[in-house]
């Protein structure tokens, strides 16, 4: 009896240090929000600001491309010819295919 008195003295003496491990424990391990669940979240948000980041680089270029193309009718012609091996008149279009390279040649 001696021995469960006095671990029940010492937890009475210590009743604010084990309260505060307990609840250390449960935020640490046990909870939805831990220590240990915080890690993988945090390395999916930076792999997710990455992907946006990318997206946003791309949607820039895109608009800038559109402008181009809205604004400069020189562009629009050489995607014409360089896409959709457009001539102009009394021109001859040669197309060369490689295995993994098209390209378009023009003469006057």
């Amino acid at each position: 009896m001696s021995k469960i008195h006095s671990v029940w003295h010492f937890m009475c003496k210590q009743k604010y240090l084990l309260t505060f491990i307990i609840i250390a424990l449960i935020v640490g391990v046990v909870d939805e929000d831990s220590f240990l669940n915080r890690h993988p979240r945090r390395v999916r948000i930076e792999m997710l600001q990455q992907e946006i980041d990318n997206y946003k680089h791309q949607f820039t270029e895109a608009d800038n491309k559109i402008k181009e193309l809205e604004n400069n009718p020189k562009a629009v012609e050489k995607i014409a010819r360089e896409r959709y091996h457009m001539k102009r008149a009394n021109e001859d279009v040669f197309v060369i295919v490689g295995d993994e390279l098209e390209e378009v040649t023009t003469g006057e």
